[in-house]
């Protein structure tokens, strides 16, 4: 049996988990249990048809700067530059320009023990009217085995509210987004995860108005220190499960203290790959490719590449 410290919630994933915005469930585990996190496993590294180069700098008084240039697979280049400061009392803000004009500003802070509030905003790109195009208020309350999340978004006007519970080796959430311009509930989920030291088991399930449910099934095992792999089935109700049936499995496997390669291939014939690897103390690049193993002499494959830097 683990014991109960282990199990912190990632509460800032249970509230994207539970309403199904990832197409592979978040995990619910803390970060600092970075070995058992199932989502990591299956999507992240697996960046493809952009690369990415995002260099990271502080300045001698506190200010933290972020800035990140994309090109994507057409030729089209975007970028942003963020600022990040953080005020006495605790209180942290960040700014973000990007190249196509919009600004977006965020303020975090905690009024009391347990409690996080968060507000975002954003300005619109000209040559767009209004003051803001998006607002958002965020309150976060976490405790050892519980925790509750709700935030509103202004201009849509959507409550979203998620709640997760840590018993013994079960954790256990769910969320429910209420629409106040349609005065109904828009979007709901559960979601329920098996921890073991060597494995975890997650089952998930989904739904929005007007549209069909999704059940989500998702396996990970460490198998040693090395090697890791994981695999999802997800399936719509309603639906043909011969025909539309969602399956991905993935491996990871640790090369050196530097260099990790990863792999994943779905139902629709897709394989994914991906190399990272720590070029120096200052900067790490990943490598990644999807190849359509179903029409292998078209061309329909995609790269990418991410080059972090970090002063």
């Amino acid at each position: 049996m683990l014991p109960r410290s282990r199990h912190r919630l990632d509460r800032a994933k249970w509230l994207e988990y539970a309403r199904g915005a990832y197409a592979v469930p978040a995990n619910p585990l803390p970060p600092r249990v970075r070995t058992r996190r199932p989502s990591d496993l299956l999507t992240k590294d697996y960046k493809v048809d952009k690369s990415t180069v995002e260099v990271k700098s502080k300045t001698s008084n506190g200010v933290a700067f972020t800035s990140t240039g994309n090109k994507s697979a057409d030729g089209k280049p975007s970028g942003s530059l963020a600022a990040k400061y953080e005020f006495a009392g605790g209180i942290t803000s960040e700014m973000t320009l990007n190249t196509g004009g919009s600004v977006e500003a965020s303020l975090e802070g905690s009024p009391m023990k347990d409690l996080t509030v968060t507000l975002d905003c954003t300005r619109p790109a000209p040559p767009a009217t209004g003051l803001l195009s998006a607002a958002k208020c965020t309150l976060d309350y976490k405790k050892e085995s519980f925790t509750a999340k709700a935030a509103y978004d202004f201009y849509p006007g959507v409550l979203a509210c998620a709640g997760s519970y840590v018993y013994d080796v079960f954790t256990l959430g769910c969320s429910a987004d209420y629409s106040s311009t349609k005065a109904k509930l828009t979007k709901y989920g559960a979601a329920c995860q098996f921890v073991q030291p060597d494995f975890s088991i997650i089952a998930k399930y989904g739904g929005a108005a007007g549209k069909p449910a999704t059940y989500t099934g998702m396996y990970y095992h460490k198998v040693s220190s090395d090697m890791q792999i994981g695999a999802e089935l997800a399936h719509t109700k309603g639906t043909d499960p011969s025909t539309d049936l969602k399956l991905a499995f993935g491996c990871m496997y640790k090369l050196d203290k530097d260099t990790t390669a990863k792999a994943k291939v779905d139902a629709d014939g897709n394989l994914y790959t991906s190399y990272k690897q720590k070029l120096s103390p200052l900067a790490t690049m990943t490598l990644a490719a999807q190849i359509d193993t179903t029409h292998v002499t078209e061309n329909k494959h995609k790269f990418g590449m991410v080059l972090n830097v970090t002063p």
